[in-house]
């Protein structure tokens, strides 16, 4: 019975050892657990809101002068003054260039001393011319008092017809002479090239000492007040556009500038080749920041969306177009959560989700390489 009595004893205690071991492993375990499980991770949440959103047309090109002209010699010579350099302004009607105006000159006092024989002559013609008529009155007299014969009268008759002629060729040798008086003299003023409209020096063909004749290109000028792009246009967008519609653009020489034009011409026929039109826009340049083959990106604003879901641009994980498809993550029970997105157009930093994203859910508005679906997450602002 002792016996039997201690044995009980001892397999008491083993069991109570054997609870304890156990109540001790739970204990570690859990303790691991505590330490193994990883913080939230703290994101940037924003409530999706839905709101108004442009609806644009983008448009690219490459900016151009609506006034460019080519400046050529309408005279022949060497230049013997060009002081302008390349990138200078000048205004309509100022002189640029001056060719060598010496024969020039000269041909001019050459043609004003012809002008002054071809008048003289002209007077002497009409002196001639006023004899010959008193002669013929005179001889009329006569002829009725038997002074001269029928024969005399005619010869003065014929003398006074002949004196008129000689007047009116007189005149028309003062008009030809005066006629090439005022070619000379524009051949003069021609040796001075001057600027047809008011703009910039974009390139000198030549420089001081050149041999010109015309049509030698001299200069060309450019006015970067009146900048236009051209930029092509699916055919399958040119619904949206009219003329008179607001361009935003950017250039990459000002990046953080916006600036502004209006739609004045849809062209009329679309490219067979590319399926794309033409679009002609103005651009104010009041600033006088761009110039004539600058790059432009920008945006034709056809409309305006209400009630668009748009969220920050650098939320929305695009995808690799393959296997990949757009999403971003929402923050649901503490949790990330992994939404597949349909992405609309894109603005200023902005895009419009058309499937996927509702208002109210609230949107990891960053982009970190923890998140994950089912990470654990604290929301701030």
């Amino acid at each position: 019975m002792g016996i039997i009595t201690t044995r009980n004893t001892v397999v008491a205690a083993a069991l109570a050892a054997l609870v304890l071991m156990a109540a001790g492993c739970r204990k570690k375990e859990t303790q691991a657990s505590a330490a193994v499980e990883a913080p939230a991770l703290p994101v940037k949440v924003l409530q999706v809101q839905a709101e108004s959103f442009p609806l644009t047309v983008a448009v690219t090109g490459t900016l151009v002068s609506s006034t460019r002209v080519d400046v050529k010699a309408e005279t022949l010579g060497r230049i013997v003054k060009f002081p302008k350099q390349e990138g200078d302004l000048v205004a309509a009607g100022e002189a640029v260039a001056w060719v060598d105006q010496e024969n020039y000159q000269l041909a001019v006092r050459q043609a004003e001393t012809t002008v002054e024989v071809a008048a003289a002559a002209l007077e002497r013609t009409k002196v001639m011319a006023a004899h010959n008529r008193t002669e013929l009155e005179r001889s009329q007299n006569l002829i009725k008092s038997g002074g001269i014969t029928d024969r005399d009268l005619r010869a003065t008759e014929i003398a006074e017809r002949d004196g008129q002629a000689q007047v009116a060729q007189a005149e028309a040798q003062v008009a030809q002479a005066r006629a090439s008086l005022d070619v000379a003299r524009k051949r003069l003023r021609d040796t001075a090239i001057l600027a047809p409209v008011s703009g910039a020096i974009e390139r000198k063909f030549l420089n001081a000492g050149a041999y010109v004749e015309a049509p030698t290109a001299v200069f060309t000028i450019v006015d970067n007040r009146k900048l236009e792009l051209e930029s092509p246009v699916p055919s399958g967008q040119l619904g949206q556009i009219a003329s008179g519609q607001r361009v935003t653009f950017h250039v990459n020489s000002y990046p953080a500038a916006l600036f502004e034009g209006r739609v004045i011409e849809v062209g009329p026929v679309v490219d067979a080749l590319t399926r794309s039109a033409k679009v002609r826009i103005q651009v104010a340049n009041d600033s006088g920041k761009l110039k004539t083959g600058m790059f432009v990106e920008g945006d034709i604003l056809t409309g305006v969306q209400q009630q668009a879901v748009v969220v920050p641009a650098i939320a929305v994980y695009r995808g690799d177009g393959t296997t990949v498809p757009p999403h971003v993550f929402v923050a649901e029970n503490g949790k990330a959560v992994q939404r597949t997105v349909r992405l609309g157009r894109e603005t200023d930093g902005k895009l419009e989700i058309t499937e996927g994203l509702k208002p109210g859910d609230a949107l990891v508005a960053e982009q970190r390489i923890e998140l994950a679906d089912g990470v654990r997450v604290q929301p701030g602002k």
